[in-house]
């Protein structure tokens, strides 16, 4: 995965180094429901889904330039086959609550459109949260998705859960993109 750099983070390719912080995150009751996973239970049991993550190659680790610390991660994912055939990829995020409310995932996903688009020039791109994630909602709101529907998704408990889903398509990210170098660097 290519590393991007904005003001305040890098997301770069997660290594076996983040464990402990990831692991931190993880098991916070607060985290992963929200994300629609449970809260990890164990190291062990971040240890085998971090692995998972390296080896899949679609998810960075965003990294607090300040601390050099793993403070989330995001994703870039083709959810299903439609989506791989229309040229279309879903984002997906969890920050540490300890850095909530300071528009750093604001910063990410704009870090990852950019690239999603002029990169990989994708057609689209999706988002979606459970309908009550609100600071998830104004994440997607911020970054200009707009609400396409809503679909039912399995839920870690066994449950079903609404996901209030948004769109933002290529041309109107590039035609609303404003031409500022310092706002975020894609390293090659």
């Amino acid at each position: 995965m290519k590393t991007l750099v904005s003001k305040r983070l890098i997301l770069r390719d997660l290594n076996i180094n983040d464990l402990v912080p990831f692991y931190s995150y993880a098991r916070k009751p607060n985290i992963g429901p929200n994300a629609g996973w449970k809260p990890h239970t164990s190291i062990e049991e971040s240890s085998k889904i971090l692995k998972m993550m390296i080896s899949d190659k679609e998810v960075w680790g965003i990294e607090l330039k300040s601390t050099n610390q793993l403070i989330g991660t995001i994703g870039l994912h083709v959810r299903n086959f439609d989506n791989a055939v229309n040229n279309v990829k879903e984002v997906g995020y969890v920050l540490d609550d300890a850095y909530w409310g300071q528009g750093l995932m604001v910063e990410a996903v704009n870090a990852v459109l950019d690239y999603a688009f002029i990169n990989q020039e994708l057609d689209a791109v999706f988002c979606g949260h459970a309908k009550h994630n609100i600071q998830s909602k104004r994440v997607i709101e911020k970054t200009n998705f707009l609400y396409t529907h809503t679909e039912p998704r399995d839920h870690f408990d066994g449950t079903k859960v609404d996901i209030m889903m948004y769109e933002l398509k290529r041309l109107d990210y590039l035609g609303g993109k404003v031409n500022d170098k310092s706002k975020n660097e894609i390293r090659l």
